[in-house]
């Protein structure tokens, strides 16, 4: 039965089950009377992903396939309000569209309001779009994609109300986390029938940065004294959700380990307040805190100058994928690090089996798969690092 569906829980499972009997029962037999023209014409695309910026991330090498099959068509991308800065300078997007999704909220969980869905759909539908994608498989999605009146709507049905789909893409949900969600998106857009024939782009994230971006960067680093010749160690100790994060007390030794055996100086990164559980040792100018000091391309234009990135399973980090710079990678066992690994050159993944993963679980009472990865793991990779890098002799203290 789960097989079908993404579900794990059995109330969803069975809730889905109901939603799609019903559809199909009362809205299926009618679709003949919405038959596609033969041959319509493609002007207007929507694509919609409310999730985190990683997620928002992971589109971006399907939305260059997207650009390349539909050179001439408007697209727009609809996304949460925390996301929208990923996609601003992005070539392959003419539109970007905000809307609050609560189910998506980390931090305020605001409710649900019936007022700003009804004005985002009546801008949706004043939008006129030909086409509608959902890349995620989310049901909540597939509605959207129906009420904003496109003719055309692609999506996977594993999630249900695949019957307000015109064109559901194969998926086997038992293998879901088998391949990279990236490939999961670039297969997808390649099987859409209209448009022109293209071939695989690379999987590597697209963010595009400004000057102010840049200008930015050059401020801080003026401010906090760093200099062009310096060895710089982003560190982020922040996740989205309780079991992506590393122990606080490790990513406190790993700091302290490595000033004392590299001249390096480590920047920490990530939100407001991410650095705050941290027992940072005493650095004399070494250890720099700008956590909640960035937006999104500001903290992507410093990470962009940093020689190596050590965090977890987060948006930081495929932020820091993106700039193509050297990551490692904490990885607990929420999910396999085969579907949501960095892509970018040298990246390395720190994970350790154990029998409870993947759990997909947001809080964990014991964390065993993070609790089983040391910091002399860490740090063992950052020695080896540093060791192939020419001239490494001279940032041994």
């Amino acid at each position: 039965m789960s097989k079908r569906y993404i579900y794990k829980k059995k109330i969803y499972i069975f809730l889905a089950y109901l939603i799609d009997f019903l559809g199909f029962l009362l809205y299926r037999p009618f679709s003949f009377l919405r038959k596609q023209p033969a041959g319509m014409a493609v002007e207007k695309i929507l694509v919609i992903e409310f999730a985190h910026i990683g997620d928002v991330l992971a589109i971006t090498p399907a939305l260059n396939i997207l650009r390349k099959k539909f050179p001439e068509s408007l697209i727009t991308v609809a996304v949460a309000p925390w996301a929208k800065d990923i996609l601003a300078g992005n070539p392959d997007v003419d539109e970007i569209m905000v809307y609050e999704t609560p189910w998506f909220e980390r931090s305020k969980r605001p409710g649900f309001s019936f007022g700003q869905a009804r004005n985002f759909i009546r801008i949706l539908r004043s939008k006129k779009f030909d086409m509608a994608i959902d890349l995620r498989g989310d049901i909540r999605n597939i509605f959207f994609m129906k009420l904003s009146g496109a003719r055309k709507r692609i999506g996977y049905s594993f999630s249900g109300a695949g019957f307000l789909l015109t064109d559901i893409m194969e998926f086997d949900v038992e293998k879901r986390q088998d391949k990279h969600q990236v490939e999961h998106n670039i297969n997808f857009v390649l099987s859409i029938k209209e448009g022109n024939t293209c071939e695989p782009v690379s999987p590597a994230l697209k963010l595009f940065l400004s000057k102010e971006d840049r200008d930015y960067a050059d401020s801080i680093f003026k401010s906090e004294n760093i200099k062009s010749g310096d060895f710089l160690i982003a560190v982020h100790p922040g996740a989205g959700t309780a079991t992506k994060r590393w122990m606080p007390e490790r990513f406190s030794s790993l700091i302290e380990e490595i000033l004392k055996k590299y001249k390096a100086k480590i920047l920490l990164v990530g939100g407001k307040g991410e650095a705050d559980l941290l027992k940072l040792p005493a650095a004399d100018g070494d250890l720099i805190n700008l956590t909640g000091k960035t937006s999104i391309k500001q903290l992507a234009a410093i990470l962009d100058r940093c020689n190596l990135f050590i965090g977890g399973d987060s948006g930081v980090m495929h932020i820091a994928e993106a700039q193509n710079i050297p990551v490692i990678a904490i990885w607990g066992g929420q999910n396999k690090p085969g579907h949501w690994k960095p892509l970018s050159k040298g990246a390395v993944v720190i994970h350790k089996e154990v029998y409870c993963s993947p759990c997909g679980l947001i809080e964990c009472k014991t964390l065993k798969c993070l609790g089983a990865i040391s910091v002399e793991d860490i740090l063992g990779i950052v020695d080896e690092h540093i060791r192939n890098l020419p001239g490494y002799k001279d940032l041994i203290k």
